[in-house]
């Protein structure tokens, strides 16, 4: 990875820490707190997508957002 797609994502990264920790109390903390942990593998299923998605569909945004800004100075 270079320079400038590592200083976007870090800094997409500070900007959605706030979004992402209330995103994750609402999608994981609120239901477990309501016992669905007890349903099994549905519950984990769920939770792993919710954990996962989020952090790559923001480093596939700031990549593509590289990408674009420097074909747009060339």
């Amino acid at each position: 990875m270079n320079r400038t797609l590592s200083l976007a994502v870090a800094e997409a990264f500070r900007r959605m820490a706030r979004p992402l920790a209330w995103y994750y109390a609402i999608t994981l903390a609120i239901p477990i707190a309501n016992g669905a942990a007890k349903a099994g593998a549905t519950f984990v299923d769920h939770a792993l997508v919710v954990l996962i998605f989020p952090p790559v569909l923001i480093l596939i945004v700031c990549a593509t957002y590289v990408t674009a800004t420097r074909r747009r100075r060339t």
